[in-house]
C-alpha cells in the first residue's frame, strides 16, 4: 500500500473527511479562535497576502459533527530565485505587515541547488488536542502535497522552520523534506531577537517518489465531475468546496 493510500485508510478509521478550500478568510478566523493555534502566518492570511484560488489552497479534516480536527495550508510562488523572497520576507508576507519588512542575513549554504520556478509552500499545520498523537498531522502532510501535486507543476517545495522543529526527529519525519540547511542564524524581524531558523526544501521528483507506490487510489468525483488524477502519483479522495475568491487588501 503506498503512502497516500494509508493515509486515506487511516483517515477512514478516525472517520475524517478531508475538504480542500480556497476561501484563507475561513481559515485565518478558525486558526485565530482555535485551540492550540500560535496564530496565522501572514503568508496564508488574506489582510497581508495575494491568496488566489488558482494559487493556493487549504485542507480542513473534518470529523463527522463537521468540526475541524485538523487544517493545513499551500501556495505557490514563482520566483527566480527562493532565496530573495526569504531575503526580502516576502514568502512571509507580501502585503502590508508590520513585522515582515526590510531585509535578513541568510546563511544558506553555497552549495544548496537553485531553487526556483514553481515552489509551493506548505504551512498553518494545526491539530485538535483530541486527535494529536495519532499521525494526523503527517497525514495533513501527505494529503496536502498530494493536492499540490495535482493541482501545479511544481519545480520545488520548501519550508522555513525554527531551530526546535528541525532538531526533532519527529517533526523532521512528519514534514519529510530532501534536505534541511541552515537559513537564519541572527536577528529575526517578525520575533524581535536572534533566531536559528532552517531552509527545508524538496525537489518534484523527491515529492512525487515519496507519494508514489505500487497500487493508486483514485479521487471520487466532486459535484458530478470526474477529476483526473494526474500522471505523477496516486491522489487521494478529497471533498471539494466551492471557489472564492480571496480579497486583495
Amino acid at each position: 500500500m503506498n503512502v497516500v493510500a494509508q493515509a486515506r485508510a487511516s483517515l477512514d478509521d478516525q472517520r475524517l473527511t478531508l475538504t480542500v478550500k480556497t476561501d484563507f478568510s475561513e481559515f485565518r478566523d478558525h486558526l485565530s479562535r482555535a485551540d492550540g493555534a500560535t496564530g496565522v502566518n501572514p503568508a496564508f492570511d488574506p489582510h497581508h497576502s495575494f491568496l488566489s484560488p488558482d494559487a493556493s489552497f487549504w485542507i480542513s479534516a473534518e470529523d463527522q459533527d463537521g468540526g475541524i480536527a485538523s487544517c493545513i495550508a499551500y501556495r505557490t510562488f514563482h520566483t527566480h530565485d527562493v532565496r530573495d523572497l526569504i531575503r526580502t520576507m516576502e514568502i512571509f508576507c507580501e502585503g502590508p505587515c508590520a513585522t515582515h519588512t526590510g531585509t535578513m542575513d541568510l546563511v544558506i549554504p553555497e552549495e544548496t541547488p537553485h531553487i526556483s520556478g514553481l515552489v509551493g509552500f506548505p504551512g498553518g499545520l494545526w491539530v485538535r488536542s483530541d486527535y494529536r498523537g495519532n499521525g494526523l498531522s503527517a497525514h495533513m502532510m501527505r494529503a496536502v502535497r498530494n493536492e499540490a501535486l495535482h493541482r501545479y507543476l511544481l519545480d520545488w517545495e520548501v519550508a522555513i522552520t525554527f531551530q526546535n522543529i528541525t532538531e526533532s526527529a519527529s517533526m523532521r519525519d512528519i514534514y519529510n523534506f530532501q534536505d534541511v540547511v541552515p537559513c537564519v542564524d541572527g536577528y529575526f524581524p517578525p520575533t524581535q531577537r536572534a533566531e536559528r531558523i532552517a531552509l527545508q526544501y524538496s525537489s518534484r521528483a523527491h515529492l512525487v517518489r515519496n507519494l508514489a507506490g505500487p497500487g493508486r487510489v483514485h479521487r471520487r468525483p466532486a459535484h458530478g465531475s470526474r477529476l483526473p488524477t494526474g500522471p505523477d502519483g496516486p491522489a487521494m479522495a478529497y471533498r471539494t468546496s466551492p471557489l472564492h475568491r480571496s480579497p486583495r487588501t
